[in-house]
C-alpha cells in the first residue's frame, strides 16, 4: 500500500475563470480516442500554470469563476504538491506555506495567465495537441 501524503490543500477549492471554463471541453479530452491535449481539467491547469510561470505573468481572477476541483486531486500526483510549495516559496518566501490559500492563488494567477496563452494558442487548430508541442518549443 502506497504512504499517505500529506495534503495541506486538500480544503482548497480549484477555480478558473468562467469563460476558461466555457472552452474548457475545447482543450480536454471526454475518451482515449479524442485528439484534444489534455486528459483531466487539472492536467490542463496545470500546463497552464506552468506556461504562466515560464512568462513570468500573474493574473488574478475575474469575478466571474467556476470550481473546476477541489485540492484532494493534487494527492493523486504527489510531485505536484511540492512543486506548488517550491513556486510559493521562490514568490514569497517560507512563511507563505503557513497559508495553504495564499499558495493556491499564487499557483492559480499564473495558471489564469496561462489559459490565456494556451486558449489564443489551441482553439480552432485541427490538431491540438500538435500544436501544443510545437508551440511549447518557443519556452524552450
Amino acid at each position: 500500500m502506497p504512504a499517505a501524503v500529506a495534503n495541506p490543500y486538500a480544503n482548497q477549492d480549484l477555480f478558473i475563470a468562467s469563460d476558461v471554463r466555457d472552452r474548457m471541453d475545447d482543450l480536454v479530452s471526454r475518451s482515449a480516442q479524442d485528439a484534444r491535449p489534455f486528459a483531466r481539467q487539472v492536467d490542463a491547469w496545470w500546463v497552464a500554470l506552468g506556461i504562466g510561470v515560464r512568462l513570468r505573468q500573474r493574473t488574478p481572477l475575474p469575478d466571474k469563476t467556476v470550481k473546476f476541483n477541489d485540492g484532494t486531486i493534487l494527492a493523486t500526483d504527489p510531485w505536484r504538491i511540492t512543486h506548488l510549495e517550491l513556486l510559493a516559496l521562490a514568490v514569497e518566501g517560507k512563511g507563505v506555506l503557513d497559508s495553504p490559500a495564499q499558495v493556491i492563488r499564487i499557483a492559480t494567477e499564473y495558471a489564469n495567465a496561462g489559459f490565456a496563452w494556451l486558449i489564443e494558442k489551441l482553439l480552432g487548430e485541427a490538431e491540438p495537441t500538435l500544436t501544443l508541442t510545437n508551440r511549447l518549443s518557443e519556452f524552450a
